[in-house]
């Protein structure tokens, strides 16, 4: 979108496989953009980290490596740190009434990049913000650049799965960032020759289409607010009422993304409305893809029926 710019990609982590990811990726980037990108990497290592106890929730982990960002562009002389998520990935509404939220992450959350920004502008004594240029945007929509270079080579290098296994393949394809991925590639009409556990692998135990469920859940839920009446102000209404989380981002992060309150909130209906638009399109598709050989009926029916319900 910007060819006149330079880049520089900041990763971290943990994980040695995760880290070698980030490199193949970035070197894919660079044979595609010479001289345009940069990498740099901030390793995490741990000391006996085996005598360590372990938080599995690893809740304050995208924060941290948000922080490890907002310094590297510092370093570079920036007051500003881009991440690059998706709206629908980014605000990561929940999927039913009863959700909890212990699964969702919000560690990209417009809320929270603002209050990480208040954070890091209260450490330098000068502002800094952290800026997500595409949270009105689909999965799909920011991967049109793929379908449009026929670029389908590229996705099968990243990482989306929440967990991956430890065998071929090692993307799940059924857990709710492996069915966003997938969605949004059919969406757009692109070969997703990414390998994934449940299409390329053997069958995992238990109930694999639970994830599928709950997002169709949250579709039908949108889809049935989005159709009262024509109204942009009943819609935003209605939204609301179930999604009240929606008013608290525009009415404190309108101004950082410098637009009106009522344009904002235009804005996150059309994201919306185009999110299930697309599932109108893929669903049948990526549910196929959730059963086995024979035809597990029986578990598409639950999505089905536990959609209507809602």
């Amino acid at each position: 979108m910007y060819p006149e710019k330079p880049f520089v990609l900041f990763g971290t982590g943990s994980s040695d496989i995760v880290y070698a990811r980030q490199g193949s990726v970035a070197k894919k980037v660079q044979s595609i953009f010479p001289s345009r990108c940069h990498l740099f990497r901030v390793p995490i290592r741990f000391h006996d980290s085996g005598m360590q106890h372990k938080n599995k929730l690893c809740r304050a982990r995208g924060v941290v490596f948000t922080l490890l960002g907002a310094a590297c562009a510092y370093l570079m002389n920036r007051r500003i740190l881009y991440v690059y998520e998706n709206g629908i990935g980014a605000i990561n509404l929940p999927y039913r009434a009863s959700a909890v939220g212990l699964e969702h992450s919000r560690s990209v959350h417009p809320l929270t990049l603002l209050r990480v920004g208040d954070v890091v502008s209260e450490l330098l004594g000068e502002e800094f913000r952290m800026q997500n240029p595409f949270l009105f945007w689909t999965k799909a929509e920011m991967c049109k650049a793929l379908a449009k270079d026929a670029r389908n080579d590229l996705p099968p290098l990243t990482m989306s799965c929440d967990s991956p296994h430890r065998q071929q393949p090692v993307q799940c394809g059924y857990c709710s960032s492996c069915l966003l991925r997938r969605q949004a590639l059919a969406a757009i009409g692109i070969e997703d020759k990414t390998r994934y556990v449940v299409l390329h692998g053997n069958r995992p135990v238990g109930d694999s289409s639970l994830n599928l469920c709950h997002m169709l859940v949250q579709v039908n839920t949108l889809r049935h607010l989005l159709s009262i009446l024509d109204e942009p102000s009943f819609q935003w209404e209605a939204l609301t009422r179930e999604f009240p989380v929606l008013d608290d981002i525009v009415d404190r992060s309108a101004a950082a993304e410098n637009i009106l309150p009522a344009d904002m909130q235009g804005r996150l209906i059309q994201l919306y409305r185009t999110y299930v638009s697309e599932w109108d399109v893929v669903e049948s598709l990526i549910a196929e893809g959730l059963l086995n050989k024979h035809g597990d009926q029986q578990a598409l029916g639950r999505c089905w029926v536990t959609a209507q319900q809602g």
